[in-house]
Order: structure tokens, then sequence, then C-alpha cells
């Protein structure tokens, strides 16, 4: 039988039922007390009172009390040491007494066989208190009548057994080996990276072994934190896992299926007053490295204002679990190491701590970026991911960007964000109400926005006055009003707006528009820190690098943030306002809010090479069916006020259809302002009294192209001839006259034979001249007339015969003019050519080619004038480029004519203006008469330039059709040319 004696030195006493028990002072009160009872106190009563050290001698006459063998168990003497050291008694304090004890005990115990003494020493818990008591028990290593042995109880590969014994009552049978291998299998097959160890089949069996525990749990606890001075590896690991436990079933996880206890289940969380885990970092494990303020501001907080807690919500939205706070706290337990274990974790030692076979790795990447990146709501302060990931007392810059974003006036964030705002809205074929002047108001009434059919208007919505907050269901009153009403000013009566369909509203959406002031905000504060030479100076030159990289990223941020905040665009359609969301990455995400709202309405717009539409479609959409006459003034209009149209963003669409309407369906179309008439058909109108067709009329050309069709109250389009010839008195055709010379000189009589084709009027005559001489034949008819009295012609002098009506000089009616040859040789001809409208370098080239066609055999044909009208709808522009350049070296020989027209939306105001004049003069004139009358509605230019040769300019390659052709290739210059020479160059030497 064994007489015992247990001390949890932790307690002083470790049990007591007994309600006439001493109450004890010391270690050695106590083992009297337990061995012997009150016999055994009463013999060391003294010593106990006291707090005085018996001696070997007293201890042997205590042990002498029975003749039992004695078994004194002493639990924590470094606990009991470190309490004991505060308690005074004499000179001394109660440790050092106690000290002295355990060494008698021991003395005593070697030199006794009945006598046996265990105790324990906590080897990571009050390192200083047990060295003490290890160099104690080290004098007695000398002693050789006892044997002392040390014993370790539990080895690494058995705490997890002895903590899963502690801590369940019981364990599923081949649930470990099933978890084990599934694991295993997840981290052998995935595409990431892990540590060479975790991929060994021994790792398997260590899965298994530790199970319910993750390896990782484990090693953290008893490899790293065990560093710490008063951890005790088994024991404290013990505790926190027995917390962890509480708190798991306590909230157990919605979602996704648990397997092992993490790391991330010690969570902070756990924040009860006493013994939670949360109390455990504050009061034991922080006094190595004091990571509290990073679990504040980065793990966990009550109302989950941490920034790990914001990076949740996005997975939980997801129905994933909450990566950020599993990521954060399995740092956090790497990070509380010291010495050379103080190295954080790397990203596969992470992945293998927390990865789930359920959620993918790029979620883990994209939570890691996140929680170490720069957005101020889930960038963590503590947070470094560096060579290893790990937690630091010292916060990272972006906690000191985050002071001056926070000391940042919300008044100055938002002049910053409508500044960025106005940089965003660009331009284009919209104008847009405000333009980006910093003066232009942002539209709030009916009169902020005109009414006109000039250019569609892209009205932006201030953030202060309007959002939207329903995703655009329902239209804003506001937006409903500015689009049905308008006004002359402020304080003028509403009513209807004329060209709906010329309004279009961007709003901002509500939920982005606070994120954008943020944003702006931000880059404020980051500004503000970089013009703080007191903080730059404390920065690292690595920190002011960064700084400054910020600020620049935070720049494009912020714009890409303007343009998604206005991502709500209202138009017009047959049915009244419609809503569309639009965003900076559906237009390519670095375009302007104009380019944006362009690419989203793409096929609601009408550009210079989209096509002619049909008669259909013109009828239906464009033509008032109570008309057969607009002007194409009207026509363009029909866009701003039908809702559903396109948007005009140019007339050269409208000039197409116009002239496909009249070359295959019967309109007609009026040039007032040169008095022409373009109609392809065939029908007579009743009221035509010439005594020829209407076709056949000088004013009516029978065929068109969309370059001649202008766009004014001038220009009009008829729903056919008859109404047209009712509105316009066309011109009848006069009868044709043509002069030839009919026959050769005869050098004998210098005479040659004139004859006039056609019956010419009664009154007619004939007039013949050379360069010097002048002869009259009268009252000619149908007739041939020999002209002689030339005195000296030659052969191949110019001769002109020329009809006129009698009485007057002024009315020529044909002309014709020769070269009057000898020997029998046919006559030389003129030779005329006009090009279509076309570009430039085929215009002119299309000239050449004809003339150079119809020349005779060995002719070289001859330019004796160029005529070149400038067409298209940068007239003014081509006109000035061909003045300045191509036509430089022609300068003396051309002359321009200009007509200017232009005319305000609202009719009030118009402004006109010609020119005639030479080349240089024209180059002086204001190249931008637009200017003249500001928002125009329309505006029209004729601009024709002409050169004139003293002498034909031979085509010989060098001349100016060749010039012009070459010269303007590649251009978008468009124009229509006439020129005319003779057939043939006559060689005057």
């Amino acid at each position: 039988m064994f007489v015992g004696g247990y001390v949890d030195a932790r307690n002083a006493r470790s049990d007591t039922n007994d309600p006439d028990a001493p109450n004890t002072n010391t270690m050695w009160g106590e083992i009297a007390y337990q061995l012997y009872g009150n016999d055994g106190y009463e013999y060391l009563k003294e010593y106990d009172r006291n707090r005085d050290s018996p001696g070997e001698n007293t201890l042997q006459g205590l042990f002498d009390l029975t003749d039992d063998p004695i078994l004194i168990l002493i639990d924590e003497i470094a606990q009991y040491l470190e309490d004991a050291s505060g308690i005074e008694t004499g000179e001394t304090v109660l440790s050092t007494q106690t000290l002295s004890f355990i060494k008698s005990l021991l003395e005593t115990a070697s030199n006794r066989n009945d006598v046996t003494v265990v105790y324990s020493i906590a080897d990571t818990a009050f390192t200083d208190e047990a060295e003490t008591v290890r160099k104690e028990i080290k004098e007695l290593d000398s002693i050789e009548q006892r044997q002392q042995q040390t014993i370790t109880p539990t080895g690494d590969t058995e705490i997890s057994s002895v903590l899963r014994r502690r801590l369940f009552d019981d364990i599923e049978n081949g649930a470990a080996e099933f978890v084990a291998e599934s694991f295993y299998e997840f981290y052998r097959t995935t595409d990431r990276q892990l540590p060479q160890a975790v991929l060994d089949t021994e790792y398997r069996e260590k899965l298994e072994r530790n199970y319910p525990f993750h390896p990782t749990t484990i090693e953290t606890l008893t490899d790293k934190i065990d560093s710490i001075p008063g951890f005790q590896k088994t024991r404290d690991a013990l505790r926190l896992l027995a917390r962890a436990i509480y708190y798991l079933w306590n909230h157990k996880p919605e979602g996704y299926d648990r397997y092992f206890l993490r790391l991330y289940d010690l969570t902070p969380a756990d924040n009860e007053p006493d013994g939670s885990i949360r109390t455990k970092l504050g009061n034991t494990l922080f006094d190595a490295i004091d990571l509290d303020s990073a679990v504040s501001a980065d793990i966990y907080t009550d109302d989950r204002s941490a920034h790990a807690q914001h990076e949740d919500k996005r997975w939980r939205e997801k129905a994933l679990p909450p990566l950020g706070t599993h990521i954060v706290t399995a740092v956090l337990w790497n990070s509380l190491a010291v010495g050379e274990k103080a190295t954080g974790l790397t990203r596969a030692e992470l992945y293998t701590a927390v990865a789930h076979p359920d959620v993918s790795f790029d979620h883990y990447d994209n939570a890691l970026e996140n929680l170490t990146g720069d957005d101020h709501r889930v960038g963590c302060y503590y947070l470094y991911d560096e060579d290893r990931i790990k937690f630091k007392a010292q916060p990272r810059l972006l906690y000191i960007i985050d002071q001056y974003t926070q000391n940042t006036p919300r008044a100055q964030a938002r002049d910053r964000f409508e500044g960025r705002l106005r940089q965003e809205i660009g331009t284009g074929g919209f104008e847009t109400v405000p333009t980006s002047n910093p003066e232009s108001g942002f539209p709030e009434e009916p009169a902020d926005l005109p009414d006109n059919a000039a250019t569609p208007t892209l009205a932006i919505l201030h953030f202060d006055s309007i959002t939207v907050a329903d995703g655009g269901e329902e239209i804003p009153s506001k937006v409903q009003t500015l689009y049905e009403e308008t006004a002359s000013s402020h304080n003028a009566p509403t009513q209807s707006r004329t060209y709906k369909n010329y309004v279009l509203f961007l709003v901002p959406d509500h939920e982005l528009v606070e994120n954008g002031i943020e944003k702006a905000k931000r880059l404020e504060g980051l500004e503000r820190m970089r013009e703080d030479s007191e903080q730059t100076a404390q920065l690292t030159d690595e920190q002011f690098d960064e700084l400054g990289e910020r600020i620049d990223r935070h720049k494009g941020l912020l714009g890409e943030q303007v343009r998604n905040v206005y991502r709500h665009l209202y138009y017009p359609d047959t049915d009244g306002l419609e809503h569309v969301s639009i965003t900076a990455v559906d237009a390519n995400g670095d375009t302007t809010m104009v380019e944006a709202v362009e690419a989203t309405l793409d096929d609601r717009i009408l550009r210079d090479d989209d096509s002619a539409r049909g008669e259909v479609w013109f009828k239906s959409r464009l033509w008032q069916q109570t008309k057969s006459r607009m002007d194409t003034e009207q026509l363009a209009a029909q866009f701003a006020k039908k809702p559903g149209l396109p948007y005009l963003f140019s007339t050269k669409p409208l000039r197409k259809t116009v002239a496909r309407m009249v070359d295959e369906s019967g309109y007609a179309y009026w040039d007032g302002q040169r008095e022409q008439a373009y109609w392809t058909g065939d029908e007579e109108p009743e009221g035509w009294d010439c005594d020829h067709p209407v076709s056949e009329s000088p004013d009516v050309e029978t065929s068109i192209a969309s370059t001649d069709v202008k766009i004014g109250e001038e220009y009009a389009v008829f729903e056919g001839i008859g109404p047209l010839v009712e509105a316009v008195d066309l011109a009848c055709r006069e009868p044709e006259y043509r002069v030839a010379i009919a026959g050769d000189l005869d050098e004998e009589t210098d005479s040659f034979d004139v004859h006039v084709d056609a019956e010419s009027p009664a009154s007619a005559h004939l007039v013949v001249a050379t360069e010097g001489d002048e002869t009259a034949f009268p009252d000619v008819g149908s007739e041939t007339v020999t002209v002689s009295e030339f005195d000296g012609l030659s052969d191949g002098e110019i001769v002109a015969a020329t009809l006129y009506e009698s009485g007057t000089r002024e009315t020529e009616l044909a002309f014709e003019r020769k070269r009057v040859k000898g020997g029998g040789d046919e006559p030389e001809k003129n030779w005329s050519e006009t090009s279509n409208t076309a570009a430039a370098q085929r215009a002119f080239g299309s000239v050449r080619e004809d003339a150079l066609a119809d020349a005779p055999a060995d002719a070289t044909p001859g330019i004796e004038s160029v005529q070149i009208e400038v067409t298209g709808d940068s007239v003014l522009d081509h006109g000035f480029f061909l003045a300045q350049r191509s036509l430089d070296d022609y300068a003396e020989q051309t002359t321009a004519s200009m007509d200017y027209r232009a005319k305000a939306a609202d009719g009030t105001t118009q402004f006109t203006a010609e020119f005639r004049g030479n080349l240089a003069d024209f180059r002086g004139i204001n190249q931008h008469p637009e200017s003249f009358s500001e928002n125009d509605g329309q505006r029209n230019v004729n601009l024709i330039f002409r050169i004139g040769f003293d002498e034909p300019e031979p085509l010989d390659g060098d001349d100016l059709l060749a010039l012009l052709r070459d010269e303007l290739e590649g251009t978008d210059i468009t124009v229509q040319v006439h020129a005319e020479g003779p057939a043939d160059v006559v060689d005057e030497t």
C-alpha cells in the first residue's frame, strides 16, 4: 500500500472536501497533511506557519511516521514558483524557501528506498522559473544513491491523439480514413503548387492520424506558437482547441461541409471576457508580437467592419465560405512565432491550411489579392505579401493613406468627382448639356435644354439632383418633365417640346455615386499626403515611389468609376422614353461618356457611310402625307420631331435617300438657288405648255446624284413632276442652232463655206470673223454661206462663225470655233468633258482620260479652261485646302466664286455671304464664316474654282488635270470637274 500526496502547484491545494482540513501556507505543509493528515501537518506546523523550509532531518522524521512506501506528485512547479515569488517571508520570499524545500526533499528521497518524488516542469511556459528549478535539480545529479529519470509525457506524433481523447468522446469509425484519402487526392490532383511534403504518401497517414484536426492546425500550435514564452504546447493547445470546438459547435457554418478543424476555427470572434481565444491572444500570445491592432482592423470586430469581414460579404453572396476571414486567421496564427520561426507562411502553405475541395483556388487567389491590395474597404493595414505572407505590428502605407482619406472633406471629394465627370463627357455626334466647360450648368429645368432640330442633345443630370435606385424600371419624374416640356427662359411658361427625338438623358446610379465620391476622396487624400512634406520625409524611397504610382492609378480608376456611375440612359422611342444600362466596359472601358452612348445606340445613328433608305420607309417615316411638297430642311427636322427615328449625325444618308426617291420612285427635286429641277420620269403633267416634254426643259436634269441634293428651305422635294410644275415656272427649250465650217479654204479665192444647221429665226444673221476682219450675212436659214474677202487668210488660222438675233449682239444663239485647213483635211474639233461628282482623284482622272480617248490619232488634246465645283459636307475646309496647296502653281489663272448661307435653328437669324475674285483674295477671307452665326441650324456653301489658259496647255503628263489627280489621291475631297479645249494642240513652229 502506498501513502501518496499530490500537489497541483498552481492551486496550492489539489483537493479538499474536508471541512476540518487546515489552511496550509506552503507546499510542505500541504504535502505533510496529504501524507499523514492532521498528525503530519502538526509535525511541520511551525515550518508552515512561518513559511520556513524544513531541512533533511526534519523530512526524515516526517517520513518515519509510517512504514508504507511514499509517493509524492508535484505538478507545475514553475507556476507555483511564479506565484510564490511575490510572497515575503522574513528577509526572503516564499519562492526561495520553496526551492530549498524541493532540494531537501529530493536529497531526502534519494537516501530512502521507500520515498519516490515525481514532479513536472513546463518546458514551454515560465521559462525563467523553470530554468531556476532545473539548475537546482542539476546540483543533485551527483547524488548516486538514487536514479533520476526524465520523462516526456507526449511526443510530437502523440499530441493529436492526446488532444482527440481529451476533447471528443467518440469519433465515427472510418471517418478519418475516408477524409484523409479524399483530401490527399484533392491535394495531389490540384493545379496549384503545394509543399512537396503534402504530396508524399506519408501525408495521407498524417491526415488520418491527426483527424479531426488538420495537420497544419496541430503543427502551428505545437511547432510555431510553441516558441512563445508562456505557451505550453499540449496544455494551451488543448485549451485553444477546446474553445474552437465550442465556438464552432455554437456557430455552425451553413452552405458547405466541414471535414477538419482548421486554423481559421481558432477565431478571434470567440471574445468572451474569460478563457476565450481572443483573451488568450491578448493576454499571452501578443506579448511576443503585438497584433492586437491587426485583429481589430483586419480580422474581426463585433460590428463586422474589419477588412476581412468586408471581403467575406462578396463570397457569402456567392454562397461560398468567408474566404477573407479564413485566410487572415490562418495567417495570424502563423505570424505569432518568435525567432527563426517568425516567418509567416508561403502561398503554398496557406493553400494547404485553408483550401476546401468545393472552392476554386482562383477564389483564394482573388481574395488574397483583395486583402493585400489597395481597396480601402478590404485592403488590410497590417497584412504583408512579401516573400512570405504575414501580419506585422507596423501598418502598411495603406493605413497612412486611409488616415488622409478619412480627413478629406466630402465637399472636396464631391467637387473632384464633378470635375472628373466633366472631363469624361467627351464630344461626338451628340451635343451635351453640360459641356466639359466648368461654367456650363447641368440641366435642371425645361429651359436648360434646347428644343431644336440641329443636333441631338445628350442631357447629363447632376448626381446631387437625381439618381436611379431601381435599375431604371421607372422613368424619373424630372427626366419625364425635361423630355416633354421646354421653355424660352427660366421665368417663361413651359410648352410642349417639339423636337422630342433629339433629347436623351444620362442618369447616375444611386448605389454607385457614393463609391465614385469615395474614389475621388481617396485620390484627394493621396495627393494631400504627397503634398505633406513632413509625412513624405518619413517614407522610404520605395514607399514614396509607391505613393506616386497609387496616385496615377487612382486617377485612371476615378475616370472609370465616373463612367460606370452614369450607366442609365433614357432615349426616345415610338412609345416614349426607353431605358438601357451602359457601362464603360460595354464601350471598351476607356471611351468617353458620349462615345459609350453612341456605341450603345449604334443601330439608331445615321452616319456618312450609311446607305439610302427605301420608298416605304421614306413615305411612312419622313413624308407628311398631307403635303405634296417638303423642303429638305423639313425632312431633316422630321428626325428630330418623331421619336423612334434615327439620329442624323450626317445629312449624307438623307441626301442619298432623296436622290433615290427622285431616281426610282417618281419624286422631283428643286434646287431653288440654282433654279434647277431634277426628275427622271416620263409622264407629262397637266399644265405643261411647251412643245417638247418636261424632261427637255433647260431647267430639268434627268439624272441626279446625292451631291446635287442640298439641305435648306430653298431645296424642295415634290411628290412628282406635276406639283413641281405647278409651283415652279419651268422654261421651255429654245431651238438649237449649230454653225459649222462646211469646207476647206479655197486658197485661190480666200473663201470657205459656213453651214447653219436647223432652221434659224427669220430675223437672225450670221457673223463670221477672223482675227482682224468680220463679215455679216443677214437673214440666213438652213443654208450654206460662202465666206470670202478675207485677205491673207492662212492655213490653220482661227475663224469664228456666230449666229445672232437681228438688232442685238447680246444674245448668242450658237457658237463654234474652228481652225481652217487647206488641202481637204477635216477641220479640227474642240473637246468638252464633265465628270460625275466623285472623289477628286477619280474626277480629274476621268475627265483627262475621256479627253485623251476622244482625241484623233496622234493628236495631243489641250486644256483651255477647267471648272472645279467642291461638293460634300466639308466644302469650306476642302476648298481652302485646294486654294492653299493644290492650285498654288496656277494662282494667276484662277478665280473663285462662293455663295454662303447660314440660318440659325430657330429661323430668327440668317447670314449670307458671297465672294467673286482671284485666288489670292480668296485665301484671305474668313475660313470659318459659320462663326458669324452661333448655333447654326443649316449651312449651305457653293464654291467653284475656274482656271483659264491664254494658250491651251497640252495633256502631256505635266498638265493641270494630271497634277491635281496625283496630288489629291487618298484625300476625302469630292468635286465635279468640267474641262474643255482643242482636240489637238497645233505646233505653231
